[in-house]
């Protein structure tokens, strides 16, 4: 009986080997990848976040850049001062100061010269405000200016008398007083007493106004001493006097 021989198992050859990743993506191209990717991604992050700062941003911010949202530095008060960033209640006083000692502002940079408000200050209130020309107020502030205009009193600088003054109890005769006398006299000392004293032994005074005759004795000084003094209309004695 025939025997089959066994025939040996042949394994099949073996394939091309696969290709490394590395092959189809070099090591550069995965870094250019990765950071276009980065960037890509980089770019949303900002955009969204944007997007989303001013979509929660106050809607007063962008009112405040119409005209009509600004303050009017020329009419604004006190209250409505500090409702722009950056004014204090020193600072609105100080803008209040300044508008009535050089008048209205004649544009909202003039702020910089308010004592205080520097440029990096007044970059923060400059969509805040604005200076609205006087000939743009309406009838009713102008007839208001003018009502409180009428209505204020007039105030009237008052001299205090010296103590001269307040120790004269009458005119005193220039043509009969003599150097004592005439020291009495607001503005006058010595030496002008004196020369009223030459100048009578000269001639006699006629009237109040002669006294400009006597050096020292201008238009201020006569009036002054208008109140004081007087003119015997025809002297019987015309007392000379002298110092000594």
């Amino acid at each position: 009986m025939d025997t089959a021989t066994p025939k040996p198992c042949v394994s099949p050859a073996p394939g091309p080997p696969l290709p490394h990743p590395t092959a189809v993506w070099p090591r550069s191209a995965q870094l250019t990848m990765a950071f276009l990717l980065g960037l890509a991604a980089a770019l949303l992050i900002s955009q969204l976040w944007s997007m989303s700062r001013w979509s929660t941003r106050p809607l007063v911010l962008e009112q405040a850049r119409d005209y009509r949202y600004r303050i009017d530095l020329n009419h604004a008060d006190h209250d409505q001062l500090l409702q722009v960033p950056g004014i204090g209640d020193r600072t609105a006083d100080k803008i209040e100061a300044y508008r009535q000692e050089h008048g209205d502002f004649s544009r909202p940079e003039e702020l910089t010269r308010v004592p205080g408000i520097g440029p990096a200050t007044y970059q923060k209130m400059t969509d805040w405000v604005t200076a609205r020309p006087a000939s743009s107020k309406t009838g009713e502030d102008v007839r208001a200016s003018k009502q409180t205009a009428n209505n204020s009193p007039k105030q009237t600088k008052v001299k205090n008398p010296s103590k001269k003054e307040e120790s004269l109890k009458g005119p005193i005769d220039i043509n009969q007083a003599d150097w004592q006398e005439l020291q009495q006299l607001p503005g006058i000392g010595p030496k002008i007493a004196q020369r009223i004293l030459d100048e009578r032994a000269k001639s006699p005074f006629q009237s109040v106004e002669d006294l400009r005759r006597v050096s020292g004795i201008g238009p201020k000084i006569l009036e002054r001493l208008r109140p004081y003094v007087k003119v015997h209309p025809n002297p019987d004695r015309i007392a000379v006097g002298s110092a000594n």
